[in-house]
């Protein structure tokens, strides 16, 4: 069985340790994990269920002091080797970036030259705060002493950011110098 990147992600939190899905949910939010693996509560629980099912999982049923049915689910062996085979797939093959300011961008001609840059240096200003935030949240990965592969994971916009950014002035200086082509 092939495993989808959300249960790739899934069963990288149980490889951690055994989770009831609450601390599961809790852990994805602590770590801004929603971002970049489409990780919900809903979808936690549906995922746990599939996975069990097809024996990555195994789950052990606990009753609380309060009487109650808890279920602790943990990462199988056979979960443990697929994982494994996903994340060398992960980091071997990049995967199609869809963006879609490509929409805008691929049908912008239909705007005035002076809609279209402003537009553009909208995107800009977004692409900035944006990467500022991921700086933020560097700042207070390196001050808890975050493991390094995952402050790759916070580093990695960075870059991404700041190449679209690049990009972004590369465009509005050709817009400038074909002033009126777009009119």
């Amino acid at each position: 069985m092939e495993l989808s990147n959300q249960e790739a992600a899934l069963l990288g939190l149980l490889s951690e340790e055994a989770m009831h899905p609450y601390k599961i949910e809790q852990e994805v939010q602590y770590r801004d994990m929603r971002s970049w693996t489409g990780l919900s509560m809903s979808s936690i629980y549906k995922l746990l269920r599939k996975l069990e099912k097809n024996g990555l999982v195994l789950r052990e049923n606990k009753i609380s002091e309060e009487n109650r049915l808890q279920k602790l689910y943990s990462i199988s062996p056979k979960g443990a080797n697929a994982l494994k085979v996903k994340l060398e797939s992960l980091l071997r093959e990049p995967e199609h970036m869809q963006w879609q300011v490509d929409i805008g961008l691929y049908n912008s001609n239909l705007l005035t030259s002076d809609i279209l840059q402003n537009s553009l240096r909208e995107y800009r200003s977004a692409l900035q705060k944006k990467a500022q935030g991921y700086r933020d949240l560097l700042q207070f990965l390196k001050d808890h002493q975050c493991d390094p592969h995952r402050f790759e994971v916070a580093k990695r916009p960075v870059f991404l950011i700041e190449a679209e950014i690049a990009w972004v002035d590369s465009y509005l200086q050709t817009l400038n110098l074909r002033e009126g082509a777009y009119e």
